[in-house]
């Protein structure tokens, strides 16, 4: 929600962390980027419009705080209210994806709020506590990490390890071979995304 804003097509792409994939659900939740999102705009709209004096721009922020404060290992954040409701959708093609090269996923950053390389890879530290469904939509939840419930800074060691398989099926989109692809019982195994293979070797983000 927050990285659909920009500097260069102005105010009419987006409003940032305004809430509009809760109130334009048939919308942003079907671009390709935002792929699996659907989940927890079906969750918080009950939310939404049950408590009709809270903004969407609000609800997911403090959803967002909540969910990583009960993290081990997470911070406490601190959440400001305050954001009005969005009148239009956000526009297509402001969502990173992991296909993208660090080029682009660097210049999108930037236009979006003149993030710095260091800033953009500070915020990966969500990959720590984050799985996917939709790259390889043969398997569940599969992690990033080996520690998926703690957030913590292991995938920033296990991405500068050396693939050796995928989880589930290969030749997925912005998939790279992992280095811990086996699982163990009903637990998927380590899924790498291109886009943090890239990062972790580029001389501005490594």
């Amino acid at each position: 929600d927050a990285i659909a804003i920009s500097q260069s097509k102005g105010p009419s792409a987006g409003g940032g962390a305004d809430g509009s994939m809760l109130l334009f659900p048939t919308v942003e939740p079907n671009f390709s980027a935002n792929n699996g999102i659907d989940d927890s705009v079906n969750n918080l709209i009950p939310f939404m419009q049950t408590h009709d004096t809270i903004s969407a721009g609000d609800l997911i922020q403090f959803a967002g705080a909540v969910a990583l404060s009960n993290c081990p290992g997470a911070p406490q954040l601190e959440f400001l209210a305050g954001r009005p409701n969005q009148t239009i959708a956000a526009i297509d093609g402001l969502i990173p994806e992991p296909q993208d090269s660090v080029d682009t996923i660097l210049d999108r950053f930037a236009d979006a709020g003149n993030f710095s390389p260091f800033e953009v890879i500070s915020l990966l530290a969500s990959h720590s506590v984050a799985r996917a469904d939709k790259v390889d939509t043969s398997i569940d939840a599969a992690p990033f990490d080996t520690t998926p419930f703690t957030f913590d800074t292991q995938i920033f060691l296990e991405v500068l390890l050396k693939g050796v398989g995928f989880p589930g099926s290969p030749n997925n989109t912005g998939e790279v071979e992992s280095p811990l692809p086996l699982g163990s019982g009903s637990d998927t195994g380590e899924m790498r995304l291109q886009s943090d293979f890239a990062l972790a070797r580029d001389s501005r983000t490594a």
